[in-house]
């Protein structure tokens, strides 16, 4: 399972680091604020394990929905995938609104996402080697 993660993490950073961040309203001061926080490497590892199990969520909930033609089911596959997500960011130490910050930091951060995709790409290498 931890060869799909980091595998995973690479895909997603190397094709598109920020492909399922939510889009949310702020207000210029707070976009401001945003982009110049600072995230260790660490907390920039648990993002891009967020990052590559959210998308896994993601393309699984998407692939059930495909099948189903009942609005209910829908919803109830819905309310899975957002069950399924919040336990990722839990399990890798991180809320929705941190996750949401980090990935709006790094979206306004072009030497952010550069140093995100460094990261994504030795984690995966690290794997490779094993």
């Amino acid at each position: 399972m931890h060869n799909r993660w980091i595998h995973s993490i690479a895909v997603a950073c190397l094709l598109s680091t920020l492909c399922l961040m939510p889009v949310m309203a702020q207000d210029q001061a707070s976009a401001e604020a945003t982009a110049k926080m600072t995230f260790s490497d660490e907390e920039l590892k648990s993002f891009i394990f967020a990052n590559a199990g959210l998308y896994q969520v993601q393309q699984q909930a998407m692939a059930h929905m495909k099948d189903t033609e009942s609005d209910q089911q829908k919803q109830e596959i819905m309310d899975a995938a957002n069950q399924q997500m919040l336990l990722v960011l839990q399990q890798v130490g991180l809320t929705p609104d941190s996750y949401n910050a980090m990935g709006q930091s790094i979206q306004s951060d072009v030497q952010l996402q550069e140093k995100v995709r460094a990261i994504a790409t030795e984690l995966a290498q690290q794997e490779e080697s094993q």
